[in-house]
């Protein structure tokens, strides 16, 4: 390695690539509601006489912003890997072929065997099934359809690790590049070893800090040739990161400018310009945007008794990075390089984690990646860049809106405080005040002894100083006419903001979210094409990293799942990483969402189904809940033809016993009539039979009576044989 072209190329990338970006500073102060002080200065100012109030910041693109980014965020875009390399696309093949294979000869075994058995136990030929073929199409195709190979398995759950990794942070890394991308149209990152070696980093990098020298064929950052990444650290940071390759002299250097504190009353910022005499401490009372200026907090240190702190310098550090062509083989190859203050060099000549592919063994990349999102112009495609005239122009109305209301008088009489009658005070405070208490009663003192009595019928003149209400309306029409032209910029509709009711029409409800497509469409491809990229750099790093294999563990919903990635199914494969078009993505889930109530209504869904569908972040989850809820309806729908097909079956049977029961009533009735005739007759005979008694008991009591008659003239008879001698009646009585 020739030390000293190296430094010399150190050297020429800062001179040539650093600037200031004075610009984009100033977008980064729009976006968090800052702006110069100076700007409306002179309006504030009013020529000397002042206004009851100041020009404010009222943020219009950062909701704006900050909602397409918590959009995005929130689709949770599932990742699809492929093999792309001829000889791991040959592997899989045969891999998937082995696995066909294996199942049909299951398949068949299994079914010989059923088919030998059944003839033996039933004593008959062997016979074929008709159908055997179409089974075992089915069973290919149902193996192409799901097989995923060994390799894209092993990607997969390397990058879930990586995603769900503490030390990586992907989604806050992910929505701080994002943010990057919509304020500046530029976002850089970097993908690199951790200082163990054994472990991955992300690191996100500062648009104002990053200096690009781009390939005008490329929208990618990591196809430029020239980068410079400028950072502020302290002694300390600088040694953790770059001991290994300090020197003797740059530590000394080092201990020595850095026990050179700087000391102040209170909070100060380290300023690096883009001339030296500009360079030192910059007070932080001061307001305003310095051109040329970039100011860098320093954090306090420990406090003295003097209660003044004591600052470490903050040293400019410059990581800078370089491709070179080996003009004989055409082979590329990366340099990198660190200057430290203004002194201090770290050659390292050629990187160590360059990624290559087997298409393209010779090609290398920068280890810093990002994206130029451009207009037609090649100018940055800034959405706050584009809006601040717009922003500038919303305050200012908001500004002369304010003023105007406090401004705002009332209606009242202007009044001669010569006529104020003399007779309520000796002073003339003293006189107004209660001339004035007594008008609020209704009473007005004239005093007609008074010099000028006689014109106080003409003192009271009126006046309106109130603010007119159609001056108030016309700024707010301007005011809403900006926040629309603010929307175009954006793509962040009304109807993307606000709350889709049930009561809106699908059809509006659907244009809305097509309209917003439309013109977010190009910031939601800029930031897949973004996402793709940092998993793709953080997967083609885990080659180098993890040469030996990981296993790690990966949380999925309420279990864990432990694997084990070896390195023969990623470490020398070639990968693609696909996603779904976000845009698409985006529509569906906004359309299923603003239609959830018509779906309960009509019956389509219920509420479990709406709750999981408003929920969904993704187009790949709303087909699962789709698909469990549509099999959920056929099963329901299965058991209700069931149940309808019962209740059919109940009713035939229903119509069959009502004709039996009617048939059974007629019996039922033709008895109970013959127990009602039978009933009858039966009171027939026992009334006969009642009479008949009645006539037995009176015959025999006749019987009676007359025997008791007979016996009486027996007795009588007797008697009077007693008496009688006539043999005559002796003969009488023996016939007795």
């Amino acid at each position: 390695m020739n030390v000293n072209k190296e430094i010399e190329q150190i050297k020429k990338a800062i001179n040539e690539l650093v600037y200031s970006k004075t610009t984009l500073q100033k977008a980064y102060n729009y976006y968090h509601g800052k702006r110069d002080a100076d700007q409306f200065k002179h309006i504030e100012e009013n020529y000397g006489i002042g206004v009851p109030t100041g020009i404010t910041f009222n943020p219009l693109v950062r909701p704006h912003i900050d909602r397409l980014i918590g959009e995005y965020l929130g689709l949770n875009q599932d990742l699809k890997i492929t093999c792309k390399d001829e000889e791991t696309i040959s592997n899989i093949m045969r891999e998937k072929q082995l696995l066909i294979d294996s199942e049909l000869f299951n398949f068949l075994k299994k079914y010989l065997e059923n088919n030998i058995i059944s003839s033996i136990v039933n004593n008959e030929e062997i016979k074929t099934d008709p159908f055997i073929e179409e089974q075992l199409n089915k069973i290919r195709n149902n193996i192409t359809d799901s097989f995923v190979s060994k390799y894209e398995i092993a990607a997969q759950n390397i990058l879930d690790y990586l995603k769900q990794s503490k030390n990586i942070d992907l989604e806050n890394k992910m929505q701080s590049l994002l943010t990057d991308l919509c304020i500046t149209g530029t976002c850089y990152y970097r993908v690199r070893p951790s200082n163990s070696q054994d472990n991955i980093q992300l690191e996100v990098l500062n648009p104002l800090n990053t200096f690009v020298e781009k390939n005008p064929n490329s929208e990618y950052l990591a196809d430029s040739y020239r980068v410079v990444v400028r950072r502020y650290m302290s002694t300390e940071d600088i040694l953790l990161e770059y001991h290994n390759d300090l020197k003797e002299e740059h530590i000394r250097l080092l201990k020595e400018e850095n026990n050179n504190g700087i000391e102040s009353d209170g909070p100060s910022y380290y300023i690096k310009a883009t001339s030296p005499e500009t360079q030192g401490i910059w007070n932080s009372t001061h307001t305003g945007i310095l051109g040329g200026l970039e100011a860098h907090p320093i954090w306090p240190g420990d406090q003295n008794r003097t209660n003044r702190y004591t600052r470490p310098k903050l040293w400019t550090v410059h990581d800078v990075e370089w491709i070179e062509v080996d003009y004989k083989t055409g082979k590329q190859t990366r340099h990198e390089g660190t200057r430290i203050g203004d002194e201090i060099y770290i050659t390292r000549g050629e990187s160590e984690n360059i990624i290559r592919t087997k298409d393209n063994p010779d090609k290398c990349k920068l280890s810093v990646n990002g994206l130029f999102f451009l207009d037609k112009n090649g100018d940055p495609n800034s959405m706050i860049i584009k809006t601040m005239d717009l922003q500038n122009r919303f305050d200012l109305l908001c500004f002369y809106r304010d003023n105007l209301i406090s401004s705002s008088g009332t209606v009242g009489d202007w009044v001669d405080l010569a006529y104020v009658p003399q007779v309520l005070g000796v002073e003339l405070p003293e006189r107004l005040q209660k001339w004035l208490a007594y008008k609020k009663q209704g009473l007005g003192i004239i005093d007609s002894s008074q010099e000028g009595a006689q014109t106080m019928n003409t003192i009271f003149n009126g006046f309106d100083d109130t603010i007119k209400a159609q001056s108030i309306q016309a700024i707010e029409l301007a005011m809403q006419s900006i926040k629309q032209q603010v929307s175009m910029v954006t793509g962040v509709l009304p109807e993307a903001l606000a709350q889709y009711e049930q009561r809106d029409a699908v059809s509006n409800v659907n244009l809305g979210v097509r309209t917003t497509m439309l013109l977010t469409k190009q910031i939601f491809k800029a930031m897949d094409t973004i996402y793709k990229e940092v998993n793709y750099d953080l997967l083609n790093l885990a080659k180098l990293v993890w040469k030996k294999g990981i296993t790690g563990t990966i949380v999925l919903g309420n279990y864990a799942k432990i694997f084990t990635a070896l390195p023969e199914y990623y470490t020398l494969t070639d990968f693609d990483i696909h996603i779904e078009d976000s845009t698409d993505s985006y529509q569906n889930v906004q359309s299923l969402r603003a239609i959830s109530g018509e779906l309960v209504k009509s019956g389509v869904a219920d509420l479990e189904d709406i709750t999981n569908l408003i929920t969904a972040s993704s187009t790949t989850e709303l087909k699962k809940y789709i698909e469990k809820s549509i099999a959920r309806k056929k099963e329901e729908n299965d058991i209700i033809a069931q149940l309808q097909q019962q209740v059919q079956q109940y009713e035939q049977n229903s119509k069959e016993l009502q004709k039996v029961n009617q048939q059974l009533q007629q019996q039922l009735q033709q008895v109970q009539n013959q127990l009602q005739t039978n009933s009858q007759a039966k009171l027939e005979l026992e009334a006969q039979k009642v009479a008949l008694e009645k006539e037995r008991i009176q015959n025999e009591k006749d019987y009676n009576d007359k025997v008791i008659e007979t016996k009486k003239q027996q007795v009588n008879i007797q008697a009077a044989e007693t008496v009688d001698s006539n043999p005559y009646n002796d003969k009488i009585k023996s016939v007795i």
